[in-house]
C-alpha cells in the first residue's frame, strides 16, 4: 500500500515536473540556435531599422518644436495686434533720416521717412511697444514702416551682432515676407531676421487705406543648448550616440569622438546626396568601423544622425546570448533537481486535496450565489410594487417587470431613460433636493408621480434607498401606486362630507319648514290678543313684543339654515355664492375684495361647489382675523376639466413652515388642505412675514 502510494507520488511529482523542466530546456536550445543562426546582415538591418527609428523621433521632436513656436507666435500676433491698434496711429509733417541696412547684402542707404506717431508718440526708436510685448509673451517683437526699398525697422528688440537693437534694418521688398505683406496678406513661418533663422508672424498694417507698414512677432527657430542638452542624453546601445550637421558639414551638436567638421568625410556626401536615410557602413581613422543612420530636415536645414560600432552589433550580443543560455539552461536544472528533491508526496497530496476542497466550496457558493440571484430575481419579477434602480445621477439602470406593465415602456427604452424623464417638469427640483437628503440619511419616503409612456399621471409613494449596485454607488426606487388608495380616500371623505351637508340641509329643512310656520302662527294668535279684557294700550304694547321676538326667530331660522348649506349655491352656483360673500365684506369697508372668475359652469359637482365656497369663505375669515390686509385679490379660472384657484392678500405674512409645524396653530391651512385632498385636488402656499399670504389650487 506504501510503495503504490510512494510510486503515485513519484509518477504525480514526474507529471508535474517533467514537462516544464523539458520544454524550458528545449525552448532554450531553440532560440539560442535560431538567434546564434542569424547573419550579421540581419542584425544590422534590424539595428538600421532601430537607429532609424531614433533619428526619426529626433526629428519629429525638432517638427514638433516648429509647429508649438508656429502656434505661439499665431496667439503671439493676435496679442499684438490688439495692443497695437489699442492707440491710434498718425503721421507727422516732421521727417527723419535713417541710414538704412540691408539685413540680406548689409548695403547701407540712406532714407528720409515721416514720422509715425503711436498715441502722439514718436515710434522710431522707442522700446515701449517691444517691452509691453515681452512682458506679456516674451520673445521678439517689432514695428516696420513702409519705404520705397522695402519694411525698415523703426522699433524692436531683436538684437543685432554688436548686441544693439536692431533699429534701421530694413526688409527687402524682393522677399516673401514683404511680398505678402503687399498683397495684405499675413506671413506665417520660417524668415530671416537681421542675422539669424527665426519662427515669425508678420501682419500688415494701414493709414489712410494705404499700406504703412508691419507688425512682426517671433522667437528663434531653435534652441541649441535646449536640444544639445536633450541629445547627449541619448544613447544607441553602450556606445552608440547621435548628432546633428548642417548642410555645410559643420557639427551643430556634437556627440564623443565626431570632429568639428565632417565635410570632408566621405559618408557625409553621402548624406547629402541621398534622402532615404538607409543605413551605411564607414569606417573611422581610428575606431573602426560604425553602422550609420541619418534623417534630414531640410526646415531647419539639418542632417540628424546616428552611430553605433558594429562590433557591439554583433559579436558581444551573440556572446552574450550564448552565455546567457547556458547560465539560464543550468539554473533551470539545478532548480528542477531542488524542487523535486524538496518536495514531499505529502505536500503534493495536501495541495491536491486543498486544490480539491476548493473546487467543492468554489461549486457550491457558486450554486447558492445562482440560487440567491434567482431568488433575488423571482421576488424583484413579482413584486407588485414598481422597482426601479437608477445611478446617482438619475439614469436607470435596473427595473423589474412591474415597473415596465406600469409606466408602459419596454425594458430596453427604459435603460436609456432618466428618473427625471418619468416625473412631471413640477417635480425636477424635489428630485434634486430628494437626492441630496438620500445621500444624506440613505433612505427616504416621499409622495411623488410618475408620467406614463401614453402620458397618464400615476401618484405613488416612493421608497428610497441607497444600494452598491454592480459595484458602484445605486438607489432602488420602491413605487407603491397611489392612484386607487386616494379614489378611495377620497371617497370616503367625500361620502363624509356629502352625509355631513345632506344632514345640515335636512336641518335647515326642519328648522325652515319647522320653526318658521310655527313662529307664524304663534304671530297670528297673538294678534287675537286685543279683546274686550286687555285694555288698547297693553294690548298693543304686547302685541309689539311679540311681534318683534318672532321675527327675530324667524330672521335667525333663515341665518342658520342659510349658513348650513347655502342657498345660493344650489340655486346660482359657487360663483354667484361666492360673490355675494364679498359684497357683503366689501359693505363692511373694513377689506377690499377683489373677485374674478372665467369658465366656470354652474353644473359644476355640487360636492365640488360646495368645499370650494367653505375653503374661500375660511380664507377671507383668515384674512380678516389675522393678515391685518386691505385687499384680498381671488381668480377662479376654469379650463378643460381643471380648476385653478388663486388667492392672495397684502396682508402681514407668515412663517408657513412654524406654523404648519406648530400643534397648536395652522388649523385653518390644514383643514384648507385637508378638505382639497378629499375631492383630489392639490394646495401650494407661500408666505413670508411682511410679504402677504398666496395660495394656489389646483383640481
Amino acid at each position: 500500500m506504501d510503495v503504490n502510494k510512494n510510486i503515485n507520488n513519484l509518477y504525480i511529482k514526474f507529471k508535474l515536473f517533467y514537462p516544464v523542466f523539458i520544454g524550458s530546456i528545449v525552448a532554450i536550445a531553440l532560440i539560442t540556435v535560431v538567434l546564434v543562426s542569424k547573419s550579421k546582415q540581419e542584425i544590422y538591418n534590424q539595428s538600421e531599422k532601430n537607429m532609424r527609428l531614433e533619428v526619426n523621433t529626433i526629428r519629429y521632436m525638432f517638427e514638433r518644436e516648429r509647429e508649438l513656436k508656429l502656434e505661439k507666435v499665431k496667439t503671439n500676433l493676435k496679442v499684438a495686434h490688439e495692443l497695437f491698434f489699442r492707440n491710434p496711429i498718425s503721421f507727422s509733417d516732421k521727417e527723419i533720416q535713417v541710414e538704412a541696412i540691408n539685413q540680406h547684402t548689409l548695403d547701407t542707404s540712406i532714407v528720409t521717412i515721416p514720422a509715425m506717431m503711436r498715441n502722439n508718440n514718436l515710434v522710431y526708436k522707442s522700446t515701449e511697444f517691444p517691452e509691453e510685448t515681452y512682458q506679456l509673451f516674451g520673445g521678439t517683437t517689432t514695428i516696420f514702416q513702409k519705404t520705397d526699398m522695402g519694411f525698415l525697422r523703426i522699433s524692436t528688440n531683436v538684437l543685432n551682432t554688436s548686441g544693439h537693437a536692431a533699429v534701421g534694418t530694413f526688409i527687402p521688398n524682393d522677399s516673401p515676407v514683404a511680398k505678402a505683406m503687399m498683397k495684405g496678406e499675413i506671413f506665417e513661418g520660417r524668415a530671416y531676421v537681421v542675422n539669424n533663422w527665426y519662427i515669425t508672424s508678420y501682419e500688415p498694417f494701414y493709414h489712410s487705406d494705404t499700406l504703412a507698414g508691419m507688425i512682426y512677432v517671433g522667437d528663434k527657430e531653435k534652441d541649441l543648448e535646449k536640444l544639445r542638452s536633450i541629445l547627449q542624453k541619448l544613447k544607441i546601445g553602450q556606445s552608440g550616440y547621435i548628432f546633428v550637421v548642417d548642410q555645410k558639414g559643420e557639427v551643430i551638436i556634437d556627440a564623443p569622438d565626431i570632429n568639428q567638421s565632417v565635410a570632408h568625410e566621405e559618408w557625409f556626401n553621402d548624406m547629402i546626396g541621398d534622402t532615404s536615410g538607409t543605413g551605411h557602413l564607414f569606417k573611422s581613422s581610428n575606431q573602426g568601423e560604425y553602422l550609420l543612420t541619418y534623417a534630414r530636415y531640410d526646415e531647419f536645414g539639418l542632417i540628424i544622425a546616428a552611430i553605433i560600432p558594429t562590433r557591439e552589433l554583433t559579436y558581444d550580443p551573440i556572446k552574450n546570448l550564448i552565455i546567457t543560455a547556458i547560465y539560464f539552461a543550468l539554473l533551470i536544472s539545478i532548480l528542477f533537481i531542488l524542487m523535486v528533491l524538496l518536495t514531499t508526496t505529502r505536500r503534493v497530496h495536501k495541495l491536491l486535496n486543498a486544490i480539491r476542497l476548493s473546487n467543492i466550496k468554489l461549486r457550491s457558493a457558486k450554486d447558492a450565489l445562482r440560487q440567491s440571484e434567482y431568488n433575488f430575481r423571482t421576488l424583484f419579477n413579482n413584486s407588485s410594487d414598481e422597482m426601479l434602480v437608477s445611478d446617482m445621477q438619475g439614469n436607470i439602470i435596473e427595473m423589474n417587470e412591474m415597473a415596465c406593465e406600469t409606466l408602459e415602456y419596454t425594458r430596453e427604452e427604459l435603460l436609456e431613460m432618466n428618473i427625471l424623464d418619468l416625473k412631471p417638469a413640477k417635480f425636477s427640483q424635489k428630485f434634486l433636493e430628494n437626492r441630496d437628503q438620500l445621500v444624506r440619511s440613505g433612505s427616504l419616503i416621499f409622495d411623488s408621480e410618475y408620467i406614463t409612456k401614453t402620458g397618464n399621471l400615476i401618484p405613488v409613494e416612493i421608497n428610497s434607498r441607497l444600494l452598491d449596485f454592480n459595484q458602484q454607488s445605486a438607489v432602488l426606487s420602491i413605487s407603491r401606486n397611489l392612484k386607487m388608495r386616494n379614489e378611495l380616500e377620497r371617497k370616503v371623505l367625500s361620502a363624509v362630507i356629502q352625509t355631513e351637508e345632506r344632514e345640515r340641509e335636512r336641518f335647515s329643512k326642519d328648522m325652515h319648514d319647522g320653526l318658521g310656520p310655527m313662529l307664524s302662527t304663534v304671530k297670528l294668535y297673538v294678534g287675537e290678543l286685543a279683546d274686550a279684557h286687555t285694555s288698547e294700550e297693553e294690548k298693543a304694547s304686547y302685541i309689539k313684543q311679540v311681534n318683534e321676538i318672532i321675527d327675530e326667530a324667524v330672521s335667525s331660522t333663515r341665518e342658520i339654515s342659510n349658513n348650513l348649506m347655502p342657498r345660493v349655491i344650489h340655486e346660482y352656483g359657487v360663483v354667484k355664492a361666492i360673490q355675494a360673500f364679498c359684497n357683503k365684506i366689501n359693505l363692511t369697508n373694513r377689506i377690499k375684495i377683489e373677485f374674478n372668475s372665467i369658465g366656470v359652469d354652474q353644473t359644476m359637482d355640487k360636492n365640488i361647489q360646495l368645499i370650494l365656497f367653505r375653503v374661500i369663505s375660511e380664507l377671507i375669515n383668515n384674512t380678516i382675523k389675522h393678515a391685518k390686509a386691505t385687499l384680498i385679490n381671488i381668480n377662479i379660472e376654469a379650463n378643460e376639466g381643471k380648476i385653478k384657484v388663486e388667492f392672495k392678500d397684502n396682508g402681514i405674512g407668515f412663517n408657513t413652515e412654524k406654523i404648519m409645524s406648530d400643534k397648536k396653530t395652522g388649523i385653518g391651512l390644514k383643514s384648507i388642505i385637508s378638505r382639497i385632498k378629499s375631492i383630489n385636488g392639490r394646495c401650494q402656499f407661500s408666505s413670508e412675514e411682511g410679504q402677504g399670504f398666496k395660495i394656489i389650487i389646483e383640481i
